[in-house]
């Protein structure tokens, strides 16, 4: 049987990711991945990457028109943006959030049921002083096709001296 491509899109971006603990949730979500569809929420179990929960969101994907409740919002997150928006939507959090990228990127993926995967200068402004990101989107749905869940994990790394 042909590897689901969502765990093909995985593996390549493992040759390219860059952070341990990045690593460490996507290889976690390769083991959770069954052979011929997506994982589900219900799959994923938070105590098996403890390294990764404080850069972990978790956004719910509502369709017609596409929305993204945020579910969940690690601490570095937070620390990030300089509060937590759990609960609240993307719209809500984003100035002109249809054209920036964590709102297109989700839809993508919401779409696709692939993976994506981000390494560089972040777009929007923050309220800590840092370089680049690292940072996916993983896709979750319960009847392992529409995607109806999505684990970002976002890094913020030092700025280079």
């Amino acid at each position: 049987m042909d590897e689901h491509p969502g765990a093909v899109r995985v593996r390549e971006i493992l040759a390219v990711a860059r952070n341990q603990q990045l690593r460490g949730l996507l290889e976690y979500w390769l083991a959770i991945h069954p052979p011929d569809r997506l994982p589900a929420r219900g799959d994923f179990d938070p105590g098996e990457v403890p390294a990764a929960l404080p850069w972990l969101v978790l956004t719910e994907v509502e369709r017609d028109p596409y929305r993204f409740r945020v579910r969940l919002m690690g601490t570095a997150v937070v620390a990030a943006f300089g509060r937590d928006f759990t609960g609240r939507y993307l719209s809500e959090m984003l100035t002109d959030h249809e054209i920036d990228y964590s709102y297109l990127h989700r839809i993508e993926v919401a779409e696709t049921g692939l993976p994506n995967y981000r390494y560089g200068d972040p777009r929007m402004a923050f309220k800590l002083d840092f370089g680049p990101i690292e940072r996916i989107y993983l896709p979750f749905a319960a009847d392992g096709e529409t995607v109806d869940m999505i684990l970002g994990m976002t890094l913020y790394l030092a700025r280079r001296p």
